[in-house]
Parts: C-alpha cells; structure tokens; sequence
C-alpha cells in the first residue's frame, strides 16, 4: 500500500530522469494495489564487477532522489526507529523460525557482543532497547525521502539509467546519510573499496554536507547488520575472518566518534 500511495501523490514523478524506479502505473483494488512494472531483471546487478563499475552512478543517483523531494510526503512512511529496530535482537525473535534472516541475525548478535569491545557492545545494545536513541536525532538533521535499502539486489544499471527498485517496505523520511550509511554497510564487500575510501566517497555526495547526520547513520547502519559481520568474524573462511574482523575495528571507531551526538 505504502508504493501505492507514494505513487498517487506523484513522489516517482519527481525522481530525477536517471533513476528508473520501474514502476509505470498503480491499479487500485478492493483489497489493496496491483503495481504495474517494466521488467528491469536484465538490468539489476547480479555481480560485485556490475556494482563496483557502476558504484559511482549509484551514489550520484541516490544523491539526486534525496534532492528531488524536499516537502515529507503525506504518505505513511516507515518510521525511522521502527527501520533501526528491524533487525535488533528484539525485532527478530518474532520471525526466525520462519525466515532465515532473522534466524541468523539472533545467532550473530551474541558473537558480536563477544568480540567488540565493551563500550560498543554496550552502545550497540542500547539502540536495540531504544532505537530513538539514534533515530530522533537524526530527525532534528535535515531529512529528506530515503529509499531505506540501498543493497546490491536493488540497484541495477543499463546505459542511461540507474535502477533502484524495492521501493515502501523500508522507505523513510530521514537525512540522506541513512542511505549512504546503510549502502557502505550492506555493500562494502562487493564493492571492493576500503571502507574509509567509500567513506569519503559518500562525503562527496549530499551525505558530506552533514557530518553529525552521517556519524549517526553510521551507529544505525552497525545496529542494524553488526550480526553479520560478527559472523563474517568468526567464520572457518580465514580470508572472510580478517576482512570482517578488519571491518569491525573500523565500525568500532565510527561508533565511538559518533557518542556526542547519540542521545
């Protein structure tokens, strides 16, 4: 319903002709909305190489939906604590003897709070009990329509356009430095560029214009997939173990840079 409403109040119109959203009309129906899309699969990445071309487009792209919408939508959104909340200890056990996520999410959460030292373990555990903790001052920053999901299966490209598809389910009002944040943490090993140099990738975008906005996201993004890489961490891959375990210390120092801001 939410792509349905978004649609009627005419915020895909807005998006700047690079970005192809892949919807072309929206049928009402007595229960709902059926949502007419052209078909974009020979156009979504499939491989890091698609994404690591295109990882410059990409960023210019979603740096144009965040300046193509500066009034909030009427539309129901998703909320922003209940994005940071998603995939919290709290928000999976619910799901995880049916779905494979959030199984592996409450097995990763444990071993992430063995191996990341205590006061980030403990910050992380915070924002688990109480997302507004990162999300309300994130929306005293200026916000912005997010897409919520900027991961590798989402996006795609063809000559003139960048896809991003898999709109509703986890769009926002927010700081665009939710997208970015969220992007280096789902993207960053099939990008294949050392995080501190996506980092100041990002900072060349709209992101780089708010640097408390982004150090927040970034303590959302590790919310939401420090699980993950936790088990990347302590993986029987020696070369999946180093990276991830690399990657971590790196989270870390971001967290801690960010303690100022955090309410």
């Amino acid at each position: 319903g939410r792509i349905a409403e978004l649609w009627t109040e005419g915020v895909f119109h807005r998006l700047p002709p690079s970005v192809n959203h892949a919807m072309l009309d929206v049928r009402r129906t007595n229960d709902g909305a059926i949502i007419v899309m052209d078909d974009v699969s020979n156009a979504l990445f499939t491989s890091d190489a698609q994404l690591q071309t295109a990882h410059p487009r990409v960023l210019h792209a979603a740096a144009g939906i965040h300046r193509a919408v500066d009034e909030r939508p009427r539309t129901r959104l998703c909320e922003l604590r209940n994005l940071y909340a998603g995939l919290s200890p709290q928000g999976c056990v619910r799901f995880a003897a049916t779905d494979d996520v959030p199984r592996l999410a409450l097995e990763g959460w444990p071993r992430f709070h063995e191996i990341v030292p205590r006061d980030v373990s403990e910050l992380i555990a915070s924002v688990h009990a109480d997302p507004d903790r990162v999300a309300a001052p994130l929306l005293e920053r200026p916000c912005t329509l997010v897409h919520g999901d900027l991961k590798m299966s989402n996006l795609g490209a063809d000559d003139e356009h960048v896809v991003v598809v898999d709109w509703g389910t986890l769009t926002t009002w927010a700081p665009p430095a939710v997208d970015y944040a969220w992007y280096i943490a789902v993207n960053s090993a099939a990008v294949g560029r050392p995080l501190d140099v996506l980092l100041n990738d990002v900072r060349t975008t709209d992101a780089g214009s708010d640097e408390v906005a982004l150090q927040l996201a970034l303590v959302g993004a590790l919310a939401l997939l420090g699980w993950d890489k936790a088990l990347g961490a302590t993986s029987n891959d020696a070369a999946t173990r180093d990276r991830e375990r690399e990657g971590l210390t790196w989270w870390c120092s971001r967290v801690r840079e960010a303690l100022g801001a955090l309410r």
